[in-house]
């Protein structure tokens, strides 16, 4: 019986991500073992991507009920 592996945080992932793009970089990686980090890295950019988007609309839902709790001034985001 094998046990769910839970999906990585933002963090672990980009950090993941990062190792694989140096060692990408560096060129000492066989076909096979590129592809299978290329298509790893794939799979890790998709999940940061998608997990920023998702905080990026939190936000903006946060800011929009701030405005209309405050009387429909918008607060300045930096």
């Amino acid at each position: 019986m094998s046990v769910p592996t839970s999906e990585p945080t933002f963090e672990e992932a980009q950090a993941e991500l990062e190792r694989i793009v140096e060692r990408l970089e560096r060129g000492d990686v066989e076909l096979e073992e590129l592809t299978r980090l290329w298509e790893r890295g794939e799979e890790l950019y998709r999940r940061c991507a998608e997990q920023l988007s998702a905080a990026q609309g939190r936000v903006e839902e946060l800011a929009q009920r701030l405005s209309h709790e405050s009387g429909g001034t918008e607060p300045e985001l930096p």
